[in-house]
This record gives C-alpha cells, structure tokens and sequence, in this order.
C-alpha cells in the first residue's frame, strides 16, 4: 500500500509543482496570507491523489468506456 502511495505521489509531480509555483506567486505578488494559500495549494494536490488513487481491482468496466 506504501508503495502504492508512492508511485501516486510520483505521478502527480506537476500538480505539486504548480501548487508550489502559485502559491508563491499569491503569497509574495499578492500579499495573500501564506496559512490559507498553504492549506488550498495541499488541498488541492491532495484532492488529485485521490482522484488518481488506484480503484478496486475487481470493478468491471464501465459501459461506452
């Protein structure tokens, strides 16, 4: 399962970087406060690992997939 974690982590390395990138362009251009661009920016990276999460294996294919 660790692994499993891992290697969704891996994929999502453009969300990290983009949630990094726009949470330092909030935080200084924009004088945001940096708690509440912190915790959106994890938010949202962690709503894509879920999303990217592997499904139960033993799910049959939806139908016109």
């Amino acid at each position: 399962m660790l692994e499993t974690l891992l290697d969704t982590l891996k994929k999502q390395r453009m969300a990290w970087s983009w949630a990094v990138i726009i949470g330092l362009f909030l935080v200084v251009a924009g004088h945001a406060p940096v708690l509440p661009v912190t915790a959106g920016c994890l938010l949202a990276v962690g709503i894509s690992v879920l999303r990217a999460w592997p499904q139960r294996m033993g799910k049959a294919p939806m139908r016109g997939a």
